[in-house]
């Protein structure tokens, strides 16, 4: 219940978001939600932020966020409890600052009532 209520709060919270994806380790979705994008299209598009992360990891060995900005979506991807990820998609460009504030506030709240 907790788990829900933050991904709510988060897409709720964050102008233009459109989905929010919670994933373990492997990259499979524990639980998402959406306002305008097909369901499954945000599993795959959560499973290949994990594969991203992973991937960055192995280079940058202290990476803890990335995100990068499309011209119709900006994905931002946090790593939360150091073996989840939490992804927000958000329709055009949208400031880092901004959306990084509010996922900060959700991988707390995440660690301290789910995790």
């Amino acid at each position: 219940m907790a788990l829900s209520y933050i991904l709510a709060n988060l897409l709720a919270d964050v102008p233009k978001a459109e989905a929010v994806v919670f994933l373990d380790n492997e990259g499979e979705t524990i639980e998402n939600l959406t306002s305008q994008i097909n369901p499954y299209d945000i599993k795959v598009i959560g499973a290949y932020q994990g594969i991203y992360f992973k991937q960055f990891l192995k280079t940058f060995l202290n990476l803890k966020s990335f995100y990068y900005i499309g011209s119709k979506h900006s994905v931002f991807c946090i790593l939360v409890g150091g073996e989840y990820y939490l992804v927000l998609i958000t329709k055009g460009k949208t400031l880092p600052g901004i959306a990084f504030h509010f996922l900060e506030k959700a991988k707390k709240e995440l660690e301290e009532k789910v995790l």
